[in-house]
């Protein structure tokens, strides 16, 4: 995939060292083609999968704070690591996103509909039950992506 193609990138976050990393790799990356860089956050909505059609209403009405308190969380990681400065001196475009879903299906969805060149994706590597959930995340975008997916670790 040539540089110039990358006008758009996914980089899905969960606020961790590893998806700051991430960040700073697609600020690299896409300085080079001048890219439009998508932060991705998921709120794993659990509740609607095993919620009745009937109860969907009530379900959107307990996930809106939610989301708000993961939209602040987002304008807070940004402006803690000073995101939006480095896109600016970076040259690229940078947008946040907060969706909800499952995240590895949320993530690939939200990369076709953007149309995006590529997706990064941070990768704690853990254990136990933080793997179950963050590392199977990866695996799952990996899995899933018709496009090159990055997976950056932090040093």
């Amino acid at each position: 995939m040539a540089v110039d193609n990358l006008q758009t990138i996914v980089v899905a976050i969960d606020f961790t060292r590893d998806s700051l990393e991430a960040v700073r790799t697609a600020f690299v990356i896409g300085r080079q083609a001048e890219s439009r860089l998508h932060l991705l956050h998921v709120v794993h909505e659990v509740t609607s999968e095993a919620s009745p059609p009937q109860k969907k209403k009530e379900v959107k009405k307990v996930l809106r704070p939610v989301l708000e308190v993961a939209a602040e969380s987002m304008r807070a990681f940004v402006k803690e690591h000073d995101l939006a400065k480095q896109a600016k001196q970076a040259k690229v475009g940078l947008e946040t996103i907060v969706a909800h879903g499952i995240p590895a299906s949320q993530i690939v969805q939200t990369a076709k509909k953007l149309k995006a060149a590529m997706v990064i994706i941070g990768y704690s590597g853990t254990t136990g039950i933080d793997n179950l959930l963050m590392g199977a995340t990866t695996e799952k975008v990996l899995h899933l992506a018709d496009m090159p997916v990055m997976v950056v670790r932090a040093s």
